[in-house]
Order: C-alpha cells, then structure tokens, then sequence
C-alpha cells in the first residue's frame, strides 16, 4: 500500500512571472485601444504639441516629453491618436518592470508577482494606459528613478544613480511633479564618497539642462494655480478662504483613494505602510530617508491648487501596491497553519482572488461607464466634414472640434452675432443651460439645428460633469456614480 504524497505548494518562477503579466498586460490593453471613443483635452493638446496650426493654451501645463514620442511617430508616419494609445499601454507594462525590482527587496517572489497584478489591474493605470496622455509615461519614469535611487542606497552601483537621473529628467519634461525629484537626486550625488563628484555634476547639468528649459515659460502658469488655491487670485473660481481649500483637498486625498484603488488594497496599503516605516533593515532606511519624503512632498503640493481629478493618485499606484503586498504577506505569514497547510492556501489564494476580481470588475465598469466621454464632441466634429468646403464655423470648443473634424473653427466670443450662412456648434460641456441658448439661435438669428449628438458618461473615476463648477473640482466626488449627460447642437443660420 502506497503512502499518501504530503502536500507540496507550487513555486513559480521569476520567468513564469514575466511572461504571465507581459502577456496579461498586452491581452487587457491591445485589443481596447480603441475602446475609447474620443481624447481628453489634454490628449488633444499632446498630439498637436507641436502644431503651429492649433492654438496655443497657456491654461494647459503640458510639457513636451511625451508629445514629442508622438511628434516624431508622426513624421515617421505611424503617428496619430492610436499610436499615442500604444505608448500610453506599453508605458503602463513596461513600469511593471521598476514596481518587481522595488517589490522584490521587500516580500516574496511570488508577492511580487501579485503586487503587479494588482497595478495592472488597478482602474486608473488601466484607464489612461487606453488614451492619450502623459500621466502614465510620467508614472513610469517618476517610479523607475525612486526604485534606482534605491537600488543605488543598496548597492552603490554608479549605473544606478545615472539611470535614476536620467529617469527623473525624463519625468520633469513630461510633468511638473518631475521636479521635485531634483532635489533628492542632487543630495544623493553629494552624498556618494567614491569617484569624482564633478563629473556627476556635469551629468547632473546636462541632464537637467533642457527640464530648466521647460520650466522657464510654465513657471507663471503653474504659480497662478497655486495663487488661485491660496485665494490671491480673483475670480469665479478662486478659493477666497485658503485654509478651506487646503482642508478640502485634504480630505480628498486621504478618502478617496477608498473608491480610487478599491477598499480593500487601500486599508492593506495603510497597514503595510505603517510596517514599512518600522522595518529597522537598511530598506526601512531608505524608504524612510527618499520614497516616504519624495511622497510626502509631492502630497502636501497638491493641497494648494483648486484643481482636482483622481488621476492626481496615479503615482501614488505603486506606494500604495507595494504597502499591500508587505501587508498581505505577513498577515498570511502570521496565519499560517503548518498541520493543515490546504486550508492556509485556500484562505491566501481565496483572499488574493477576491482582491484581484474586485480590483478587475470596478476597473472594467469605469472603463464601459466612462469610454464615451468626449464622444458628442468627436461625432459632431465629423459631421462637420460635411459641410462645404467654404463653410465659416462659429464653436464654443476649439482644439477637439478642430483636431476631429480637420477644419478650423472661429471661437464664440460674447456677445455673439452669427453672421448669416454660418454654421455654430454649441457643446451642453462648454455652454451652460445650452436648450435655453437653443431656442434664443432660433428666435433671433433664424438658425437651425441640422445636427444633434448625446453623450452619457458615468463617472466612476471623477470625469465630465453638467455643473460646470464642479469640472476638476473636489465637488465632482459627489457624484461619483451619478450619470452625466451632454449634447452637441450644430446649427446653420440662415
């Protein structure tokens, strides 16, 4: 009679990791790049950066690193909007690559692997990894120079410190939370006893030469933000009272991540950072002495400005991943039953599938709720290629309109007088009470709707809103899962 095998847990290995997330990373991300039905305005500014024929909007602080991959795909001619979806998505897997080394100096390989399931997963890489924007080309090269800072602390490799700096120019010219890495790159320089320091100050200066550049023209732009939050601005929008404006982002900041990255890894998150912070090894040290200051700056700068959306919370992703991946583990270490280890497996692979299946499920609904944004907006552009070639267009939107439709609209301005024969396009996200102004064109100019398109956008994670003072606004957490509705009206005066 044959003795019973004893259990025996399966290991997977680095290789199996690998190829298991690239293929599940390029599985959820190729085929629904063109989920989506149109861009944001600032996708629209990122592909048409280096357009003299758009107009310039100094409102925006986009900066060129990112729409300059765009600029040169486009003069190689596989540029445009899809492209710019692809490197988004490959920005999104490719930082999975940072997010295993730092994981890995903390729990187990096979932790880590779920540590990158869970980002992968996670709603808001998921959601802009399928548009045009910067934030998670920044979200990779902002992670990938805190982990080779770290990596340096560890192992004093000169190729580290100049990857990390590197990375972090590459993330000041792609947005202006890339700066604040300067500082800790610089001190780290300083701090480093072996070789000469001139010549990593030369490597500093010329990596950081073109980001000061950058910064130059932005510079007021980015200060009036943090006026306005201040309330030493004057206007609608201003926060007269600043100690509410900052209150209320704070508030934000620390309750919304519940919704943003699920309860459950955000409560595991703050479990594990508190682990983290108390680990007496040299990793405890380094993430105390660079990670844990590089956030805790990057949060107290975004209290200031009026403007909130939760992409905000992006490079927060990996922070917050890891933290739950150090807790997970040793709560299922603490757990462990040596006598029935087929009950321990069920309890850790029944918890990790529960967190992976939220994580997935509310991701793949803000995805479906919110993948028509902007889409009245494409719809009505098109409708206009249409129209005759010497048509005059009025719109109260121009960078989407022109970009979509390949003409070139002239801005409403008030008060507005169409001339006769022209044609307006009114958009409900941009002209308030916009069935009132309807019957007002057709009382007094004669016009007449020949087009209308609707949009319905549930904004899971906080998107278009019809109050127009709620747009990018802590106020538009309220209605989180309240569906908004738009129209486009196309009208011909006659």
């Amino acid at each position: 009679m044959k003795n019973p095998r004893s259990f025996q847990e399966r290991k997977l290995t680095g290789a199996h990791w690998f190829w298991f997330l690239a293929i599940l990373g390029l599985v959820t991300r190729i085929p629904l790049l063109g989920l989506n039905t149109a861009e944001t305005t600032d996708g629209v500014w990122s592909l048409t950066y280096f357009s003299p024929a758009f107009l310039p909007n100094d409102r925006f602080v986009i900066f060129p690193g990112y729409p300059f991959i765009l600029y040169l795909a486009e003069k190689l001619g596989v540029g445009g909007w899809y492209f710019g979806r692809l490197v988004s998505a490959l920005a999104g897997i490719f930082f999975l690559i940072p997010l295993w080394k730092f994981s890995r100096r903390w729990m187990s390989l096979d932790m880590s692997g779920i540590v990158c399931a869970m980002a992968l997963f996670s709603p808001l890489l998921w959601q802009w990894s399928l548009k045009v924007m910067p934030d998670v080309f920044f979200l990779l090269f902002f992670w990938l120079c805190l982990e080779r800072l770290a990596a340096w602390e560890l192992e004093q490799k000169q190729t580290a410190w100049v990857v990390g700096n590197l990375s972090a120019a590459v993330a000041a010219c792609t947005r202006p939370e890339g700066y604040l890495l300067f500082p800790w790159v610089l001190i780290l320089a300083e701090k480093w006893e072996s070789g000469s320091k001139w010549v990593r100050r030369l490597w500093l200066a010329a990596a950081w030469a073109g980001p000061a550049l950058l910064l130059k023209p932005k510079i007021l732009t980015i200060i009036d933000a943090y006026r306005e939050g201040l309330g030493l601005n004057s206007g609608p929008q201003s926060a007269n009272i600043p100690l509410l404006n900052f209150m209320e982002h704070l508030y934000a900041y620390l309750a919304q991540p519940v919704y943003i990255f699920t309860p459950l890894v955000y409560w595991f998150a703050i479990l594990g950072l508190g682990k983290m912070v108390r680990r007496k090894e040299q990793e405890g040290s380094i993430f105390r002495g660079v990670i844990l200051q590089v956030y805790a700056v990057l949060f107290i700068s975004r209290l200031f400005p009026t403007g909130y959306q939760d992409r905000y919370l992006l490079p927060y992703l990996p922070l917050l991943t890891v933290a739950a991946g150090v807790h997970l583990e040793s709560f299922f270490e603490h757990w462990k039953n040596k006598k029935n280890p087929i009950k321990h497996m069920f309890l850790k692979n029944g918890l990790l599938v529960f967190c992976l299946a939220w994580l997935t499920l509310y991701s793949a609904a803000s995805l479906i709720s919110q993948n028509d944004s902007f889409g009245d907006v494409k719809r009505s552009s098109e409708f206009l290629k249409t129209l005759p070639p010497n048509a005059v267009l009025f719109s109260d939107e121009i960078q989407k309109t022109q970009f979509w439709s390949g003409r070139k609209p002239i801005p409403v301005v008030l008060p507005f007088v169409p001339p006769k024969g022209c044609y307006v396009v009114l958009h409900s996200c941009y002209t308030p009470r916009i069935n009132f102004v309807s019957e007002n064109m057709k009382r007094r100019f004669g016009a007449e709707i020949i087009r209308q398109d609707y949009s319905m956008v549930v904004p899971i994670l906080t998107d278009l809103m019809q109050e127009q003072n709620f747009q990018n606004r802590v106020a538009a957490t309220a209605f989180r899962f309240q569906p908004q509705f738009f129209q486009t009206l196309v009208f011909h005066v006659k």
